[in-house]
């Protein structure tokens, strides 16, 4: 299961293919704060030695980065179950493909529902005018042409008033 030492082969479940490396690769991908990206090697090392404790165990930034980048190919269990109790999973996720396929799924539905969360967050504060709510409300039943139209003269209101596009993904199908 593991490389000689020093090829950057890495230790693959032949199952899968996933290695120890893309799943901790996902692990930093996925599990962060909802307002930011990933954490830093730094910021992981900091969080492992502060959930351990002064007497706890605890796993370098470098140690991190290797094993993330494939160079640590067979890492000690006990790394693996420092770093997999800072990301709230079982240490058998680097082991067992069946575990870090549920593991996956549970953190994607988590994701997703953050996700749908700070979108309700914002059409609820956007609804909260009830200027914008009345014109919503209005326009339920049209058609889509009916709709397109409306969204131009909107689009044409928002550039004569100097206000920004709206984000990519808010209300942009057409351009006008």
């Amino acid at each position: 299961m593991s490389a000689a030492r020093g090829d950057r082969v890495e230790s693959r479940n032949p199952a899968s293919g996933r290695t120890i490396a893309q799943k901790l690769d996902h692990l930093i991908g996925t599990v962060h704060p909802a307002d930011r990206g990933p954490l830093s090697y730094m910021e992981i090392a900091e969080g492992i030695r502060t959930k351990a404790g002064p007497d706890g165990p605890t796993v370098s930034h470098a140690t991190i980065q290797k094993i993330r980048k494939g160079e640590i190919v067979d890492p000690k269990v006990s790394t693996l179950t420092v770093i997999a109790g800072f990301f709230g999973v079982p240490v058998t996720y680097f082991f067992d493909d069946a575990v870090a396929e549920r593991v996956d799924a549970k953190l994607a539905r988590i994701k997703e529902r953050v996700e749908l969360t700070r979108a309700q967050r914002e059409l609820v504060k956007i609804l909260e005018d009830s200027d914008v709510r009345d014109v919503a409300l209005r326009m339920n039943g049209l058609s889509a042409g009916s709709i397109q139209a409306i969204r131009g003269v909107i689009d044409q209101a928002r550039r004569l008033e100097g206000l920004p596009e709206p984000p990519p993904g808010r209300a942009r199908d057409t351009k006008s």
